[in-house]
């Protein structure tokens, strides 16, 4: 009788082992997933910091260029050169 209750002891080792292992694998799977989820958010996030990188350096060169500082008076400030008249156009009221 003594080995039957070694071999039941040895099946109930065995089941709690492979529950474990299987909760242990489980768990990792999911940690592996939701990391990977997370490296696909900060690559999106990275590419977009990229183009706006981008955008700004060419910007940055626009605005060390006459035209374009004289683009910039005209349009955000409303400066004109010596001799011309500024007209401006208002949308009636109610609109």
């Amino acid at each position: 009788m003594g080995g039957k209750k070694r071999f039941k002891l040895g099946r109930i080792i065995f089941i709690l082992f492979l529950v474990y292992f299987v909760y242990t694998f489980t768990v990792q799977q999911l940690k592996i997933n939701d990391l990977r989820r997370q490296e696909l958010e900060l690559s999106q996030e990275m590419s977009r910091l990229v183009e706006e990188r981008d955008r700004l350096k060419k910007e940055i060169e626009l605005l060390n260029t006459e035209s374009y500082i004289e683009k910039l008076a005209r349009d955000q400030l409303g400066l004109v050169k010596p001799g011309e008249i500024l007209y401006k156009i208002s949308s009636p009221r109610g609109d």
